[in-house]
């Protein structure tokens, strides 16, 4: 092959390369703002109902703390709770084993408000942030499943982390959202499911949520069900 058909030939394939990413990106932006906007609309349906949440803490695999809400959306577009089961307070143990227990609590309750404003560095996904992953060449969308979509943003916060998003491939509407991070250095992960289903009028609304501290063996889960429409 003479050097002027491989330089064709090598420049053909750059081009070709080139022009696959771009079409990958607006395939990508595409079905974002598809998803941007749907997920825009389910959130104000959803302010026509309320449901019951039910939030569990788990330790070593064992709940420790189990309560039930009764939620709605007030005037001000924030969720308002009213407790329906709370949970019993913690018995106090004197000596020793007291402190000792007092401590353990403490630390779990420290590391739980860290993850959670940790996960709300995730929560909603940012558009500009996950425009900043692709403009890196770094995301990517493949088959997550025979009718969806996954669109994933690794380094989306920080490094070593990842943002994906499941989504229903002819719908366009947000299956699930999981989040892979770390807290203050990369051995102390972090992860955070959010599963989406849909009501009978087809708004979706998260039906499961799993907040996890492996190396701590804590676990939150959020279930929310019984949704009822409100009397307009």
């Amino acid at each position: 092959m003479s050097k002027v058909v491989r330089a064709v030939v090598v420049s053909s394939v750059s081009l070709l390369s080139v022009g696959a990413g771009i079409a990958a990106e607006q395939d990508m932006q595409q079905k974002l703002m598809a998803a941007k906007q749907g997920a825009a609309e389910n959130q104000k349906a959803l302010r026509a109902y309320s449901w019951l949440e039910k939030t569990e803490l788990s330790l070593k695999g064992e709940v420790k703390n189990t309560k039930v809400d009764m939620c709605r959306y007030g005037p001000d577009g924030k969720v308002q709770k009213t407790p329906v089961v709370e949970p019993p307070p913690p018995q106090k143990q004197r000596g020793l084993k007291g402190r000792v227990v007092a401590k353990k609590v403490g630390e779990m309750k420290e590391e739980l408000e860290a993850a959670s404003a940790l996960i709300h560095q995730y929560l909603p996904p940012d558009p500009e942030k996950m425009q900043v992953v692709m403009s890196a060449g770094t995301a990517s969308l493949a088959q997550a499943g025979p009718a969806a979509l996954a669109l994933k943003f690794p380094g989306y916060q920080k490094q070593g982390d990842s943002l994906t998003l499941t989504l229903d491939s002819e719908a366009k509407v947000l299956q699930q959202l999981a989040v892979a991070t770390w807290l203050e250095k990369p051995s102390e992960t972090v992860t955070f499911t959010v599963t989406m289903t849909a009501l009978p009028d087809g708004t979706r609304y998260p039906s499961a949520t799993v907040l996890s501290i492996p190396s701590s063996q804590i676990e939150v889960r959020v279930t929310k069900s019984n949704y009822q429409q409100l009397a307009q």
